[in-house]
């Protein structure tokens, strides 16, 4: 076996690393020029220029998300270089189970004579699982409950770097609702190149929905002349730009769409929203666009989710903000900046949080007693880099009370549920844990609450760096109705911190802050010691966000803008 170059160094380049294993790998390349020369989990980074010279040497593994991916190749291609594999492409070929019949195969049933209708475009949606699946399923769930019939426009399978799967959440779609699953092929990498007839039409629908833009459209037009830059529309805004587009395609052959009074578009994907600007430039229905997560907000950048200069993003992201007749966010602070930035109405631009669902805890068993190891519970990804701080900061606070024998090792279990990611099992490893580790893996929803009541303590690494003091995260509403002690390491001022200091749920510190953080631990170590019956926590200010009541609230929205 040659040696391998991965094309790419960021998070994908550290899990093929992993994955082939250092001994394997001969060095990164990258086309950010701010790491060339220097050296990443001690490998090296080369320039593209000195790629183009000893590639014949090795074997070019592109390790990227499917964001990049195509441009890349098309890159590759351009400078002769053609012994290249895609990472994503290995990992699919290990395997990937299909769970939905073929869009052609779905029957189309009527709605409740009661119940005006709904077409929802919500790329996630069970079986698939994620933290972006529960907003979509709870407001299809309720939504008939307030007269309204979702008909929802999903996928057959989750992307590779998604691929999460709870077959029970099938059980909360409604009986006879109709649920269409559109096959996206890039994001799957199951298919790694585009047909031309394809691709042509990918770029003229994508142009058609810029052209309002004076500077988009151009700087599409420019895109559009080269191979790299083709590339890149193709997965413009996200790779489910394939997704989109056949989905409309599909919509106009099959839906009868006077039947339906609003459109409702979640992302991410991005493209997702894509959907509901067409149908409402074309068909004039009324088009609801729930964001869940900002676009180009300084959160999303600092967070790594975009890179700082995206600038044909941030035209698209106003292009569809204006077209929709309701933008909806999860904190108030994004719909604001909605309003701010891009000059929309305080009337388009309304909040509506995640939440809970209460029917999730109703065959829950409650604890009575505590476990019989103190147990910390973090359910989750902790991935980026304020996350990672602030993960750290605990597990030091926790060391240093061991260290300091105020705990005994040999009575505390720290529990990680979900996928640990490399970033994780970094500061976990500079420590010896022994027995007290304990790692789940990822656990299907009930499964998850369920521990969450058998803790001490919920942890919630948010991160503290000012700028995603705004961010909930999908799992803090779930936290707050287990009714266990929340420890959060976030802003001073950021909304959990004040959620929290509301309802009584727990504290929020900063990483900087190990002297609380030890004194919190502590405290609800010595409750843990002395035993006793348990209560659940819960103060009526967390029913605010209950799912059915925030269904509500999204009803009262379309009731306002259908047709």
């Amino acid at each position: 076996m040659r040696q391998i170059i991965l094309f790419g160094a960021g998070k994908y380049g550290r899990a093929a690393l992993n994955y082939f294993g250092r001994e394997n790998i001969f060095c990164f390349s990258d086309n950010n020029k701010l790491i060339e020369g220097q050296r990443v989990l001690d490998v090296p980074v080369i320039s593209f220029e000195r790629l183009r010279e000893i590639h014949g040497d090795y074997d070019i593994v592109i390790s990227t998300g499917a964001e990049v991916l195509f441009a890349i190749a098309a890159q590759l291609e351009e400078a002769g270089i053609h012994n290249y594999r895609s990472f994503l492409k290995i990992l699919e070929g290990e395997g990937h189970s299909e769970f939905a019949p073929k869009p052609e195969q779905a029957a189309f049933h009527e709605p409740p004579d009661d119940c005006r209708q709904v077409l929802m475009a919500a790329y996630y949606f069970p079986p698939l699982s994620g933290s972006g699946v529960f907003r979509s399923i709870k407001f299809a769930k309720y939504l008939p409950q307030f007269n309204w019939w979702p008909a929802v426009i999903s996928t057959d399978r989750a992307p590779l770097e998604m691929n999460y799967m709870d077959e029970s959440l099938l059980e909360e779609i409604p009986a006879g609702m109709n649920v269409i699953r559109i096959p996206d092929p890039v994001y799957t990498m199951r298919m790694t190149s585009f047909p031309t007839e394809t691709g042509t039409a990918l770029i003229d629908f994508l142009k058609a929905v810029l052209q309002s833009d004076p500077e988009a459209s151009a700087m599409a037009g420019s895109l559009s002349q080269t191979k790299v830059g083709r590339a890149k529309l193709l997965t413009f805004p996200c790779p489910a730009l394939l997704w989109a587009y056949e989905a409309i395609r599909y919509i106009e052959k099959h839906i009868n769409l006077s039947k339906f009074q609003v459109i409702y578009t979640t992302s991410s994907p991005y493209s997702a929203h894509l959907i509901g600007f067409y149908l409402k430039q074309k068909y004039g229905i009324p088009w609801v666009a729930d964001y869940r997560d900002p676009w180009t907000d300084v959160s999303q950048k600092e967070l790594g989710f975009i890179s700082s200069n995206d600038r044909l993003l941030v035209r698209l992201e106003e292009i569809l903000l204006k077209a929709a007749d309701c933008n909806i966010s999860v904190e108030r602070h994004f719909a604001l900046s909605y309003v701010k930035r891009f000059s929309i109405s305080v009337e388009k631009s309304i909040t509506i949080t995640n939440g809970y669902d209460e029917n999730d805890f109703s065959g829950l068993l409650e604890p009575e007693r505590h476990p019989p190891k103190f147990t910390i519970t973090h359910s989750g990804l902790i991935h980026v880099k304020p996350q990672v701080t602030a993960f750290a900061a605990f597990l030091e606070a926790l060391h240093q009370l061991i260290d300091e024998q105020k705990i005994d090792l040999a009575n505390i279990q720290l529990r990680m549920i979900g996928k640990m990611t490399g970033e994780s099992r970094a500061v976990l490893r500079n420590y010896d844990w022994g027995d007290a580790l304990v790692e789940t893996g990822y656990l299907s929803h009930q499964e998850a609450l369920a521990e969450n009541y058998d803790s001490n303590i919920l942890l919630l690494p948010g991160g503290d760096a000012d700028s995603i003091k705004f961010a909930y995260t999908g799992k803090f509403f779930d936290y707050l109705r287990s009714g266990r002690p929340i420890l959060a390491v976030v802003a001073r001022d950021s909304v959990i911190a004040q959620a929290l200091r509301e309802n009584g749920h727990g504290a929020a510190f900063l990483s900087t802050q190990l002297l609380e953080i030890k004194q919190f631990i502590l405290r609800e170590y010595q409750i843990w010691q002395r035993g006793g019956k348990r209560e659940l926590l819960h103060s009526p200010l967390i029913e605010q966000f209950e799912r059915k009541n925030l269904t509500g609230q999204l009803a009262e929205v379309f009731e306002t803008i259908a047709r």
